[in-house]
C-alpha cells in the first residue's frame, strides 16, 4: 500500500528557537511540536498546508497575533493550540476553527475565544443545521471526487506501464512496491538546524525500507527464519541490506476495522518518538499495511528473552535481577507518564522482555498497545495479556489500564524475586502464594528468596533487599485496581532497593 502523506512529529523534544516559515511548504497531513519551547511568531505559511489533519501547537512559547491564515485550514479535525500565554488575537466564531472544544484554547489569557467555546455551550441550532447541510454536501461532493480520482489515476497508470520502457530507476513513489515507516532519525544537533535537516529526513515516505527488502531479509518469511510464534503473530529473524539485523513481526487481524486501529497505532507511536531509541525498549525501525498483513520491524536482540533465563539460580544474579526489574519499570513508565496519549502495553510478561548485548533489559510488543487518552482512565478494546498476568478486573470491564499493566509487572516482579513462575501447574498460582508468604512474615518471605541468593548472587545478605522485591510486586497485584501504584512510584521503591544492593556488594568486595 502506497504511503502518499507525509507526518512530522516532535513533541516532547524540549526544541527552542523560531519555528521556520518555510515549514508550510511541506504536504503534511499531521505537524504536532507539542511541549516543546519554541517562540516567536507562528508562521502564517502554516495556514498554507491545506490537507492538514491534526495541528497540535500546545505547551511551546509562541507569542504575536494569531495568524488568520488558519481559517484556511478546512480539513483539521483535530487543533490544540493551549498553553501559549503570550499568543493574541481572535478566534473566529465561524469556520473549522470554532468546531473545536475549550480544551483547544487553554491557558491562552490573551486569545479572544468565542463565547459557546470559552463556555462550553453548543453553536446556536441556526448554525448547527447549516452545518450539518454543509456537512453532508461535502461528503457527497468528497465521494464524487474520490471515485474520478480513482478512474483518472487508473488510466494514467494503464498508460504509463505500456509507455515505460528499460529497467530505469523509479522517481518518486514506486507503484508496485509496499512503503515502510522508517525510523525518524536525526545527524546533528541544536534547534533551529536540528529542525531543519530532520525536515528533509521525516518525509518518511520516501526514506523507507521497501517491502521487497523485508522479503529479502526473511528470505521471503521462510520457515527456518522463524524465531517465535504468539497471539499477535509469528517473529522472523533477518538482514537488512545495511546490515541491521531485525526481528520482522507479521500479524493478521481481520477487516478494515483492524488496519484502521493498526493504522492508529502506529501514527500514535510515530507521534511519540519511537523512531529515536529508549534504551529500555525494543527500537520499532517501522511498520507497513499489505492488505489484510500488518508487519513490524524491530531491532534483533542478541540476548533473547527474559522467559529463557528467569528461573535459572545460577547465572541470573540477584545483581542481574533487581537491574532487569529497574529496566521494565523504566520502560513503563516512559509508556504510562512520558507518552501523549498514555500507552497501555496489556500484555507485560517474561517473553515480552528482551536482552540486547550488554544484558539491559528491552520491552517489546510496545507496538501492539492501546493508547489512553488525557482525562480517561482506560481504553476499551479485546484485552490481550497471558493467564497468570492478567488483572482479575480484565475479567469484567474488558478495560485495558495503566494499572491492570502495573498489576502485570509485579507478577514478573514476583517472577525475579523468586525464580518461580506465574504459572507453573501447581494448585496455586504465583500471586497467592506470594500473599500467603507474605503473611507468615518475615520468616515466610525469606523462605520464598533465599534459593535465588544463595544459588545466584551467593550474597545471603541480599534476601532482605529481595524479599522487598517481593513485596513490590504484592503491593502491584493488590486486588483493587486503586490500591495499586503507579509505575513512578513502583520505580522510586525499586531504586531504594537498589542502592542498598549496591551498598551490600561494595561491603563484601571491601572484605574480600
Amino acid at each position: 500500500m502506497m504511503q502518499n502523506f507525509s507526518m512530522l512529529h516532535f513533541g516532547f523534544n524540549d526544541l527552542n528557537g523560531k519555528l521556520p516559515a518555510n515549514i508550510g511548504q511541506l504536504p503534511l497531513v499531521v505537524l504536532n511540536i507539542t511541549r516543546n519551547r519554541f517562540s516567536g511568531e507562528i508562521p502564517d505559511e502554516i495556514g498554507n498546508m491545506k490537507c492538514l489533519l491534526n495541528l497540535d501547537l500546545s505547551f511551546n512559547n509562541f507569542s504575536g497575533i494569531f495568524p488568520t491564515s488558519f481559517n484556511n485550514l478546512t480539513e483539521l479535525s483535530k487543533f490544540n493550540i493551549s498553553y501559549n500565554p503570550l499568543i493574541s488575537g481572535v478566534i473566529p466564531a465561524t469556520g473549522q476553527l470554532a468546531t473545536f472544544e475549550k480544551e483547544s484554547y487553554l491557558g491562552d489569557p490573551l486569545l479572544d475565544v468565542p463565547d459557546f467555546i470559552d463556555n462550553g455551550t453548543s453553536r446556536p441550532q441556526k448554525y448547527n443545521s447549516m452545518h450539518k447541510r454543509s456537512a453532508k454536501l461535502a461528503v457527497f461532493l468528497a465521494l464524487l471526487s474520490l471515485i474520478l480520482a480513482f478512474f483518472v489515476f487508473g488510466v494514467l497508470t494503464l498508460v504509463a506501464c505500456v509507455l515505460v520502457k528499460g529497467p530505469e530507476e523509479p522517481h518518486g513513489y514506486l507503484l508496485q512496491d509496499i512503503k515502510y515507516r522508517h525510523e525518524l532519525a536525526s545527524s546533528s544537533g541544536g534547534s533551529s538546524p536540528w529542525l531543519s535537516d530532520t525536515v528533509k529526513v521525516i518525509r518518511l515516505d520516501k526514506t523507507a525500507f521497501t517491502h521487497a527488502d523485508i522479503l529479502k531479509a526473511t528470505g521471503n518469511f521462510s520457515e527456518n527464519r522463524i524465531i517465535g510464534k504468539g497471539g499477535f503473530g509469528t517473529v522472523y529473524r533477518g538482514v537488512l541490506s545495511d546490515g541491521r539485523e531485525v526481528a520482522v513481526k507479521k500479524l493478521q487481524r481481520e477487516g478494515i476495522q483492524g488496519e484502521r486501529e493498526f493504522r492508529a497505532e502506529m501514527e500514535v507511536l510515530s507521534g511519540n518518538s519511537f523512531g529515536w531509541p529508549h534504551p529500555n525498549l525494543v527500537t520499532l525501525y517501522g511498520w507497513c499495511l499489505d492488505g489484510l498483513e500488518k508487519i513490524l520491524v524491530y531491532e534483533y536482540m542478541e540476548g533473547g528473552s527474559l522467559e529463557d533465563i528467569i528461573s535459572d539460580r545460577l547465572w541470573f544474579t540477584w545483581r542481574r535481577r533487581i537491574d532487569v526489574a529497574v529496566d521494565i519499570a523504566r520502560a513503563l513508565v516512559f509508556l504510562h507518564h512520558e507518552c501523549y496519549p498514555a500507552i497501555v502495553h496489556r500484555d507485560v510478561k517474561a517473553s515480552n522482555v528482551l536482552l540486547d548485548k550488554d544484558g539491559t533489559a528491552r520491552v517489546t510488543d510496545f507496538g501492539l498497545a492501546r493508547f489512553v487518552d488525557v482525562g480517561d482512565s482506560h481504553v476499551s478494546t479485546i484485552v490481550a495479556g497471558t493467564i497468570g498476568y492478567v488483572a482479575p478486573e480484565y475479567g469484567q470491564t474488558w478495560q485495558a489500564t495503566t494499572k491492570g499493566d502495573v498489576y502485570s509487572y509485579g507478577v514478573l516482579a514476583m517472577e525475579l524475586a523468586t525464580g518461580r513462575r506465574a504459572v507453573d501447574g501447581g494448585e496455586e498460582c504465583l500471586v497467592e502464594w506470594a500473599r500467603r508468604m507474605m503473611g507468615n512474615g518475615r520468616n515466610g518471605l525469606g523462605r520464598a528468596v533465599i534459593p535465588v541468593v544463595l544459588f545466584g548472587s551467593g550474597l545471603a545478605d541480599g534476601a532482605e533487599e529481595m524479599c522487598e522485591l517481593l513485596r513490590v510486586g504484592v503491593q502491584c497485584t493488590a486486588e483493587a485496581p486503586q490500591a495499586r501504584p503507579n509505575m513512578k512510584e513502583v520505580l522510586a521503591m525499586l531504586i531504594r532497593i537498589t542502592a542498598v544492593t549496591v551498598k551490600i556488594s561494595s561491603v563484601h568486595s571491601v572484605g574480600m
